[in-house]
C-alpha cells in the first residue's frame, strides 16, 4: 500500500495540468469579480455602511446593505442562479479535461481534448448530480427546519433539537460523500469506458455506495490538508504585517500559491479514486 505522503502529493506530478486549471480559474474569477465590482461600485460605491467590515461587523453591515441598498443589490443577487449555470458549464469543461488527462496520461493536449470531447456528457452528469444533491438536502433539511419552531414550543429544552440537527447533518454528510465519490466514478465511466450519461450515473452511484466507506480515511486526510490551507490563508489574510504595499503583493502571491496547492490536492484525490481498480 502506498504511503499517505505518496497519495497526498501524487497529483503534483501534473504541474502543467495544475497550472492550466489555476489560470482558467483565475481568469474566470477576475471576469466575474469585475462584473460584480462594477455593479456594486455604481450602486453603493459611496456608502459608508461598508466601512463596518473593517471592524468585523459583517452581520450588521450585510443587514444594513440589504435594507438600505436592497434594490441596488437585487441585480447581483438575481444573477446568482445564472452564476450557478456558468459554474456548471465551466466545471464540466474542467472536469472533462482533468479526468481525460489522468486516464490518458501522456496523451498530447489531453486536457483540452478531454474538455471539448466530453463537455456535454460531463455537463449532463454534473447537472444530474447537482439535482440529486438538492433533492437529498431538501428531503433531510426541510422537514427538520419546518419543525424547529413547533419543537421549541413543545419541548422544555433546545438540546434535543440541536442533537437532531447534528444527527441529520452527519446523515447528510454521508450522502454528500457518496455523491462526491459517485460523481467522480461516473465521469471515469464516461471517459474511460465511453458509456452514456445515465448509465454512467447509475453505475457511479452503485460504485460510490460500495467504495465510499473504504476511502473515507483518505478523503478525511485530503479534507484536513485542505482545511489547514484555508486556516493558513485566514491567518495570513488577517496579518497586519502584510498591510503595506509590498505586503499586499506578498499576500497575493501566497494566496495564489495556496489556490495552486488546493488544485493539486484535488487532482491527487481524483488520482487516488481512479487507481482503485473499479
Amino acid at each position: 500500500m502506498k504511503s499517505i505522503g505518496n497519495i497526498l502529493f501524487s497529483g503534483f506530478t501534473h504541474r502543467k495540468l495544475i497550472t492550466t486549471i489555476y489560470l482558467l480559474q483565475f481568469v474566470m474569477a477576475i471576469t466575474v469579480g469585475l462584473q460584480v465590482y462594477n455593479v456594486l461600485d455604481a450602486s453603493i460605491g459611496n456608502s459608508l455602511s461598508i466601512n463596518g467590515l473593517k471592524y468585523g461587523n459583517a452581520h450588521m453591515v450585510i443587514n444594513d446593505l440589504l435594507n438600505t441598498h436592497g434594490p441596488s443589490l437585487s441585480p447581483v443577487l438575481g444573477q446568482a442562479r445564472w452564476m450557478m449555470l456558468v459554474y456548471l458549464i465551466f466545471a464540466a469543461f474542467i472536469h472533462g479535461g482533468i479526468w481525460n488527462s489522468l486516464i490518458h496520461t501522456g496523451a498530447e493536449n489531453a486536457f483540452w481534448n478531454g474538455g471539448a470531447t466530453y463537455f456535454f456528457k460531463c455537463l449532463g452528469c454534473g447537472m444530474i448530480w447537482t439535482f440529486l444533491l438538492l433533492i437529498w438536502s431538501a428531503v433531510l433539511w426541510i422537514p427538520y427546519i419546518s419543525r424547529i419552531t413547533i419543537w421549541m414550543e413543545q419541548w422544555p429544552s433546545e438540546a434535543p433539537i440541536l442533537w437532531i440537527g447534528v444527527l441529520i447533518f452527519f446523515i447528510w454528510l454521508i450522502g454528500v460523500l457518496i455523491f462526491f465519490v459517485a460523481s467522480c466514478y461516473s465521469k471515469v465511466f464516461i471517459i474511460r469506458d465511453d458509456r452514456q450519461v445515465l448509465k454512467s450515473v447509475w453505475k457511479g452511484l452503485k460504485t460510490g455506495i460500495r467504495q465510499t466507506f473504504r476511502v473515507v480515511p483518505i478523503l478525511l486526510i485530503f479534507a484536513t490538508a485542505t482545511g489547514v490551507l484555508y486556516a493558513i490563508h485566514a491567518v495570513i489574510d488577517d496579518s497586519r504585517i502584510l498591510a503595506s504595499t509590498i505586503g499586499i503583493f506578498i499576500l497575493f502571491f501566497i494566496q495564489q500559491l495556496i489556490v495552486w496547492i488546493k488544485i493539486g490536492l484535488r487532482i491527487s484525490t481524483y488520482r487516488y479514486l481512479l487507481h482503485r481498480n473499479v
